[in-house]
């Protein structure tokens, strides 16, 4: 699958009692038996630090830098 981050996407997080599944664009992409028992919260964001951990076991923490401004959009967010 080809993601193009700038178009728009539809994400939808199905989560029952038995089973939670993440879908992008209709197509289940993720899909568990291990579900997290309530409450939780939602948090959305645009992020540019990472942590890294290469086969030298030396762990490594950082930021890129943004070469071009940073956003999302959320359109038509429902939440049953």
């Amino acid at each position: 699958m080809t993601l193009q981050p700038t178009d728009w996407h539809t994400y939808t997080l199905n989560w029952l009692s038995d089973t939670v599944s993440l879908s992008l664009d209709g197509k289940i992409i993720l899909e568990s038996g291990v579900v997290p028992r309530p409450p939780l919260g939602l948090v959305i964001w645009v992020d540019n630090q990472y942590a890294a951990l290469p086969p030298d076991g030396r762990l490594a923490f950082g930021s890129l830098a943004n070469l071009q401004p940073a956003w999302i959009e959320i359109a038509g967010l429902n939440i049953k």
